[in-house]
Order: structure tokens, then sequence, then C-alpha cells
């Protein structure tokens, strides 16, 4: 029969929970950056699109 150290066992657990909660955390983390970063890239593009515009407006 193998021995048990539940102590062990609990310590590895618990770290275990810890590391993926971080894990998640820094996902999230990740998720919210880009989603930042693509609002920026995107309002960037409008400006450019929108002084392109004013430089060379259609003609008519």
């Amino acid at each position: 029969m193998p021995i048990v150290d539940t102590k062990l066992q609990a310590e590895l657990v618990s770290k275990s929970l810890e590391l993926s909660e971080k894990k998640r955390k820094l996902e999230e983390d990740i998720k919210i950056a880009d989603a930042r970063s693509k609002l920026l890239l995107e309002s960037d593009a409008l400006k450019d699109i929108e002084a392109y515009k004013t430089r060379f407006p259609p003609e008519a």
C-alpha cells in the first residue's frame, strides 16, 4: 500500500489552484489589453481616413 502524504497533497492542490487563478487573471488581463489596443488602432485608422478625406476630397 502506498504511503499517502496528505499534507503534501493538500499543498500541491492549493498551489495548483493558486496557479490556475493566476493564469485565469493573466488571460483576462491580456483580453482587456487586446481590446484596448484594437480600439486605439481603430480610432487611429478612423483619424487617418478623415485626414485623407480632408486632404483629398472626392471629386464630383
